[in-house]
């Protein structure tokens, strides 16, 4: 499946110091808001004796015997299910996850009179729960913004993930970054996973930032709750800086008539306008 070209990133207004100093942080995996995510279920259960359960057929299966040595053999690895436990959440914890929206359907023109829904902008819960009640803003970055990254979807599934004693031995759980509950499909999450100790700055042992190109940021999209004080602080940084001479200004507001956003394209954002954010008459017109 292609990949998607934009993606977005939901932040309070505290975050404007990503378009300031040009650094994104990577969340520590014990820092997520899902308390189920990377917490696989740990099989005692040999690997080798899963591929050889799954060699036979039913009737092979029930016609298994085991001996004192299997029973002893299993009774020692169900012991040390704690230590791995320990051992695999003392890996996953030197890497740390930027979670981004996107999709590859999305329509760039975001501001038509009838907003596209595949587009993370438009969903509300997107906005709620990140971006601090609708108060924050998106930002839209271009792929390949931060050097070395892999951006990978997330797979949502029903079915909780498990490892073994030797996955975690090998380092076999890569696919568990990318893996979550059907129950936050709607978040359209992409994900990059770094180690942690490749990050450009490091505040305190606990806050770990990776450097941006600032060229590869399209568009800032304000929410509707987003007042103009602090639309003003962020158009200022956009427009003391020319790398973001490009950028395109976006902002929320109800729609009228029914539960969803609407959006308008600040066309007079370098004006002294007081406002920062008075919609053109073009923008406003209703059909």
């Amino acid at each position: 499946m292609k990949s998607p070209m934009f993606f977005y990133k939901f932040v309070p207004f505290e975050r404007k110091d990503i378009l300031e100093n040009g650094f994104i942080r990577f969340t520590p995996v014990q820092e997520f808001n899902d308390p189920f995510e990377l917490e696989p279920t740990i099989s005692p259960i040999s690997k080798k004796f899963i591929e050889y359960l799954s060699s036979m057929n039913e009737e092979e299966i029930e016609g298994l015997e085991f001996n004192q040595e299997d029973y002893d053999f299993s009774s020692e690895r169900e012991r040390q299910v704690d230590d791995y436990k320990a051992k695999f959440k003392s890996e996953i914890g030197e890497f740390g996850v930027l979670s981004l929206s996107s999709n590859n359907k999305i329509n760039q023109l975001l501001t038509v009179t009838f907003p596209d829904k595949d587009d993370p902008r438009t969903n509300l819960l997107m906005w709620s729960h990140y971006a601090d009640s609708h108060r924050g803003f998106v930002i839209e970055f271009e792929c390949g913004f931060v050097d070395g990254m892999i951006i990978q979807k997330v797979n949502y599934s029903e079915d909780r993930h498990y490892l073994t004693f030797e996955d975690i031995e090998e380092k076999n759980f890569d696919e568990l970054f990318f893996k979550k509950s059907r129950e936050w499909i709607y978040e359209q999450e992409y994900r990059a996973v770094m180690g942690l100790n490749s990050a450009d700055s490091i505040i305190n042992d606990k806050v770990h930032l990776f450097k941006i190109d600032k060229q590869k940021i399209n568009s800032i999209t304000f929410g509707s709750r987003t007042s103009r004080e602090n639309k003003k602080a962020i158009m200022d940084i956009i427009k003391d800086d020319t790398i973001y001479s490009n950028v395109k200004l976006n902002h929320a507001y109800l729609n009228e008539d029914g539960y969803m956003l609407s959006f308008y394209q600040d066309d007079g954002r370098w004006s002294n306008n007081p406002i920062y954010g008075a919609r053109s008459i073009s923008t406003q017109k209703k059909f």
